[in-house]
């Protein structure tokens, strides 16, 4: 008998593995320390990716692009990158995006003190 995913309880939810091993060719780490990860992740238009998790971080756009964003509920938004945006996202978080045009050119600074369970999990 199969289990549907609804009826699995939270210790049985495989969490999705980290961007850069989910998606190693967009997602380059440029530094990885005990504070910090800091990620260049890079795509064209077209480029897909599995779901994949990220602590917190702050967000510096360089390039300019259209993306579809898609959450583990199967909720997706749009989401415009626009050339020297700064975002801080303070809660770690899983997706996956689909660039609908334009490119992504985005520095991911992941602050690993942000996440406390980061440590315990070895992130």
């Amino acid at each position: 008998m199969s289990t549907s995913l609804s009826e699995q309880t939270p210790a049985t939810v495989q969490k999705p593995q980290h961007a850069v091993v989910v998606d190693p060719d967009a997602h380059q780490v440029l530094v990885d320390n005990e504070h910090v990860r800091v990620i260049h992740a890079r795509a064209s238009t077209g480029w897909q990716n599995e779901m994949h998790s990220h602590l917190p971080m702050l967000v510096i756009n360089l390039g300019s692009g259209r993306q579809k964003v898609t959450w583990p509920d199967g909720s997706t938004q749009i989401v415009d990158l626009n050339p020297g945006a700064v975002v801080w996202q303070a809660d770690a978080f899983d997706h996956s995006w689909e660039l609908l045009a334009g490119e992504v050119n985005v520095i991911l600074v992941e602050v690993k003190s942000a996440d406390p369970g980061a440590q315990a999990a070895g992130d």
